[in-house]
C-alpha cells in the first residue's frame, strides 16, 4: 500500500471509491475538484500495488482557527483489515496536527472505523440521531493534542 497526496488526475478515482463506500448518500464530483484546491495538503490516497486508487482521507478547515475536520475517510471494502485504513488516518494526522490543538470527525456508530478512531486517540463527544437527516445517526468525535 502506498499512501500519497491526491493531484488532479486522480478525481476520477477519487470519485469512484467515493461510489463504491457509500453509495447513494455522497459527495459530489465536483466538490473533491475545490478540495483538491482548497485543501490539498489534507487531501491523502492510498493506492494497492497496482498503482490504483482504493482509498481517500480529507481533512478541512473550521472557523476555529486551530481546530480541523476529517471530511471522509473511504476505503475499498476489498482492502479493509489490512491497516491500510490505519496508515490512511496516520498520513491525514500527520498533516492536519500542526495547525490543529483539535480535529473532529463524525462517524456512523455503526462503522467499524469507529474503533480506529478511538485507538488512534479519538473520544465521542456527542451522538446525534439524525446527523445527516432521518435514519442517519452519527458519532461526534475529537482529537485533541500537542
Amino acid at each position: 500500500m502506498k499512501l500519497r497526496p491526491a493531484q488532479r488526475a486522480d478525481l476520477a478515482a477519487i470519485f469512484a471509491v467515493e461510489l463504491a463506500v457509500f453509495g447513494s448518500h455522497v459527495y459530489p464530483d465536483f466538490f473533491f475538484r475545490q478540495a483538491l484546491d482548497l485543501w490539498p495538503d489534507w487531501f491523502w490516497l492510498a493506492e494497492d500495488e497496482a498503482g490504483q486508487v482504493v482509498g481517500y482521507a480529507l481533512g478541512a478547515p473550521s472557523q476555529q482557527p486551530d481546530a480541523l475536520w476529517l471530511l471522509s475517510l473511504a476505503l475499498l471494502p476489498s482492502c479493509r483489515g489490512q491497516g491500510a485504513g490505519k496508515a490512511l488516518m496516520q498520513a491525514a494526522l500527520a498533516a492536519m496536527r500542526p495547525q490543529a490543538n483539535t480535529i473532529r470527525l463524525t462517524v456512523d456508530p455503526a462503522n467499524p472505523a469507529a474503533e480506529l478512531y478511538r485507538r488512534l486517540g479519538f473520544v465521542e463527544t456527542g451522538r446525534e440521531a439524525d446527523y445527516f437527516g432521518p435514519g442517519e445517526a452519527r458519532l461526534v468525535m475529537q482529537w485533541q493534542g500537542r
